[in-house]
């Protein structure tokens, strides 16, 4: 691997760093000052005696003279002056550190005795500025390191150098339906949603990631993860990629070690659920490619998905947005955060199922024009969320991630990660709806019709869509109608996911149990949960769940077993806001005049 390569003016803390940054690669270090006095041990003397450019050259043969592959150089900021040692290090990554003038002023106290190169001649005003100029000429990375610990600098550094090399090369993707017959880009088949032949739309193909590159993932904050992941999928130039993934992504993913089971703490976002962080991404790629067209987006939810998408589309001009939900089987907190949504967002409670609503919704994207999708049945849906099993594993070591399963978007997005290379396998943990485990268990597939109504309600699906998905990465193929056309290879599927149903009584058992060890979950976290205690026979390993939303939105299952829990900022206040939605019968006629109205 490419060497690193950090300087700066004096007292920039390039050494300290260096260090640290070379014990987190596991890479040499070397510090120039030092290198220079095994030779010459009085560097100020040296440079008084001979000069400037015998200073430069000396120290030039010194840096030219180390190894460059898997290490850390720090030398002193008089490299820069040098071509030939400019020429020796440009495959190294280059990382300016910045101190600044009033700060450096400040830190020199005694000229004479640092070795610094030209200062006699020009002050130190002016040898900043020159230095300054020069170093944001060559370097690839400029950080400003004022106040920052060492700590802080050096895992900054390791990020910077971890994105560099991580986005060297990118991909064009193009996208195939489950169903075989339609092709598309990513933004055209983040607009269409559902493939024209009904299928829905798979990458036609997926990288693949070598062990370096895996390694140099776990250094990326979130906002970067993201941008290595969909740099790899979407057809978004790469400076507005990386801008929507760092206005998108401004909550951390807390990771919790107890005794028995890792936590990952997915319910951070704005509105307090895992799905803000596809939401968040998706309505920034949308508007994008819309290019200042309308946007006429419709979406299905059991529970949490349509309050994240109402909060990342509320108040975009060209977007007009309904919501159906399943009247009566979301919580009052998901509710109110899509019916007080109020402006472009328009919330409709349809009397029936979720699997009634996600009817409704495939209906209008097959028979209507000019409508996408905010499920993920989108790509733009489902891929952002393959991010956040990396910074899972990267953050926690995981062996097994547990994901709590409805609609399998989040399973599926997990085993494209794991196609790029991710060392994991997985626990598709659902409620009473059980025809994923009864399909791992028989081969044979049969929906839950009307699907059960549990208290872990955003999972309350007795057909995921997300399955034909799943079938198609392990060679199989189902149609819209959940026909298996061809087996998939259910030998490979059950050695990547274990798949368990968790009773209601179970899931409430997991919540007191959880919180005895001082776990507060919620029901659908509380079902991954369970599902670790009744698979714990299976060689876990290290088990990390993904909870995916805040318990405060389940006030009832946690009152009933004694859990206390806090309202966050992002909830606090909802239920004092007016309530605007539409009640209709699960019937296309009704919908459609709503979808009619919004288009105009």
């Amino acid at each position: 691997m490419q060497g690193i390569l950090l300087t700066g003016m004096p007292y920039a803390g390039k050494s300290t760093a260096g260090k640290e940054v070379a014990d987190l690669l596991g890479f040499q270090f070397f510090d120039g000052d030092t290198e220079i006095e095994k030779l010459h041990p009085d560097r100020q003397r040296y440079l008084d005696e001979n000069g400037d450019d015998a200073y430069i050259d000396m120290e030039a043969k010194v840096i030219m003279g180390l190894p460059l592959k898997k290490a850390v150089h720090a030398p002193g900021g008089s490299i820069i002056y040098s071509k030939d040692v400019k020429s020796h290090l440009k495959d190294c990554f280059k990382v300016y550190l910045k101190v600044s003038l009033d700060v450096l002023k400040e830190r020199i106290t005694d000229d004479d005795r640092r070795g610094i190169v030209r200062l006699k001649h020009k002050g130190i005003g002016a040898l900043y500025a020159e230095r300054e100029r020069l170093f944001n000429e060559y370097f690839d990375a400029t950080l400003a390191v004022d106040g920052l610990d060492p700590d802080t600098v050096a895992r900054a550094i390791v990020s910077l150098y971890a994105l560099h090399n991580l986005t060297t090369e990118k991909r064009g993707m193009r996208y195939v339906s489950t169903n075989s017959h339609s092709t598309a880009s990513f933004s055209e088949a983040m607009k269409l949603g559902l493939a024209p032949d009904k299928g829905l739309f798979v990458p036609e193909t997926i990288p693949s990631f070598p062990a370096e590159r895996l390694r140099l993932m776990r250094h990326l904050t979130y906002p970067q993860t993201a941008f290595v992941v969909m740099r790899q999928f979407a057809d978004i130039p790469d400076d507005g990629l990386r801008k929507m993934c760092e206005d998108a992504y401004t909550f951390d993913v807390p990771i919790e070690g107890h005794e028995d089971i890792t936590i990952a703490r997915m319910d951070r976002g704005p509105t307090a659920s895992f799905k803000d962080f596809a939401a968040q991404l998706l309505s920034r790629m949308m508007t994008h490619a819309a290019d200042g067209r309308k946007l006429a987006i419709l979406t299905a939810t059991s529970g949490d998905t349509g309050g994240a998408v109402a909060a990342a589309f509320k108040g975009l001009p060209h977007a007009q947005v309904a919501i159906l939900m399943p009247l009566g089987e979301v919580t009052d907190t998901q509710r109110r955060q899509m019916t007080t949504a109020g402006g472009n967002i328009t919330a409709v409670c349809v009397k029936g199922t979720f699997d009634d609503c996600q009817a409704l919704a495939k209906r209008a994207f097959s028979e209507m024009k000019g409508l996408s999708s905010a499920n993920s049945i989108s790509v733009g849906r489902l891929l952002p969320q393959v991010a956040y099993h990396f910074y899972v594993w990267g953050r926690s070591g995981a062996d097994t991630i547990v994901v709590p399963s409805g609609n399998l978007g989040s399973l599926v997005a997990g085993i494209i990660a794991k196609r790029i290379g991710l060392p994991v396998r997985f626990i598709a943990a659902v409620n009473a709806n059980d025809e994923v485990p009864r399909f791992f268990s028989s081969g044979s597939y049969a929906p839950v019709v009307p699907s059960k109504a549990c208290i872990s309600n955003a999972m309350n699906i007795g057909n995921p869509s997300n399955l034909a998905r799943l079938v198609w990465l392990y060679d199989g193929r189902m149609d819209e109608k959940g026909n298996i056309l061809k087996q998939p290879d259910m030998e490979a599927m059950k050695k990547d996911i274990l798949a368990v149903s968790i009773t209601d009584d179970e899931t409430r058992k997991a919540i007191k149990d959880a919180y005895a060890k001082g776990i507060v979950l919620e029901p659908h976290g509380a079902v991954g949960y369970a599902a670790v205690q009744k698979l714990s026979s299976k060689g876990l390993g290290k088990a990390v769940l993904l909870e995916t939303a805040h318990p405060v939105k389940f006030p009832r299952e946690l009152k009933a077993a004694g859990v206390p829990f806090t309202v966050p900022l992002s909830l606090a206040g909802l239920e004092k806001l007016e309530e605007h939605y539409l009640t209709i019968e699960p019937d296309f006629g009704e919908l459609r005049k709503i979808i009619s109205r919004m288009q105009q």
